[in-house]
């Protein structure tokens, strides 16, 4: 038998095993309807978990912080390791604030490859926000090594999913409904 026609009769008698390996495969998360994907409304759960296949790390939830916690999102941004870092500045007295943090946990939930931070302005020097030039609460921004983008729309959880898609070009992932 010539050496093709030994790989040919090994490939069909290894056919029946690959085909019985594929089976325990890690299933493929569909794309959603287009209604769903502006709204975040529905993925299969194991498209929800923080070890599905992906290049990008999974996050988990919103970074509250101080001084400290704005340095490391900056970090995470100068040193290349994240490609998006959303920053919120909002303030306790804010009754617009109290929302939106509620909507940007959301966020983080459904985009968990970006890091999400949150700081209080009583917690960040009065020069850090001039910096960021923050004059209103809330603020948010998406921040990457090459651009600061803030928003501004309205607060509605399908506007802010289509600014993180158009900044990021990042799809979310849908929560279950």
């Amino acid at each position: 038998m010539s050496s093709s026609a030994a790989a040919s009769a090994a490939a069909l008698l290894l056919l029946p095993l690959l085909a019985a390996a594929g089976e325990g495969a890690v299933a493929v998360c569909p794309r959603p309807p287009a209604a769903a994907a502006v709204l975040c409304t529905h993925a299969p759960a194991h498209c929800l978990a923080p070890d599905a296949p992906g290049p990008r790390r999974h996050h988990t939830g919103v970074v509250e912080g101080d001084d400290g916690a704005l340095q490391k999102a900056v970090a995470l941004v100068l040193h290349n390791r994240e490609d998006f870092v959303a920053i919120l500045f909002y303030a306790s007295w804010c009754p617009f604030s109290k929302i939106f943090r509620t909507d940007f946990q959301k966020l983080s939930s459904f985009f968990p490859t970006i890091a999400h931070f949150s700081f209080e302005e009583s917690h960040i020097k009065q020069r850090i926000l001039s910096r960021y030039g923050v004059r209103a609460f809330p603020t948010l921004f998406l921040v990457n090594s090459t651009m600061r983008v803030r928003y501004h729309g309205s607060r509605t959880m399908s506007s802010l999913a289509m600014f993180y898609k158009d900044v990021t070009d990042l799809s979310c992932i849908f929560a279950a409904p």
